[in-house]
């Protein structure tokens, strides 16, 4: 194991840290990240809803991260959870033990995916406008 790599990892682990606790306290009105899609086109991008999500996973709502953003809610944590053996393999600095291969034709499925949400998300009409991240604001 590589010292500097794990110095890496644990110094990404705090920045995540700190940015999780500034997210729980000062609330989502003083997150910077705001999406310039949206504010330019009053469209819902893929990502839009997840500091909302985020912030309502840091305060225990699941189901009311999940309505911000059902797909990041989905699709983040199976990509964490592929991306540990990287990571761990990465400090060890041996190659990684994979439980999941992402292949060509999965990488393409999770694209598609992720476009098809954004299309449907803005569509005016139910099911899809609940796909919308203010569908809870209301």
């Amino acid at each position: 194991m590589k010292p500097w790599r794990l110095a890496i990892l644990l110094a990404g682990c705090a920045v995540a840290g700190v940015g999780a606790w500034w997210l729980a306290t000062r609330g989502v009105a003083a997150s910077p990240l705001m999406c310039g899609l949206n504010r330019w086109t009053g469209l819902h991008c893929p990502g839009c809803g997840m500091t909302r999500a985020a912030y309502s996973l840091l305060h225990g709502h699941p189901w009311q991260a999940f309505r911000f953003n059902p797909l990041g809610m989905v699709v983040l944590p199976l990509l964490g959870l592929m991306a540990l053996p990287e990571i761990i393999g990465w400090v060890k600095n041996e190659p990684p033990k994979r439980w999941v291969r992402l292949n060509h034709r999965w990488a393409m499925v999770l694209v598609v995916a992720v476009i098809a949400f954004g299309i449907l998300r803005n569509l005016p009409w139910a099911p899809f406008h609940w796909l919308a991240p203010t569908s809870l604001a209301k």
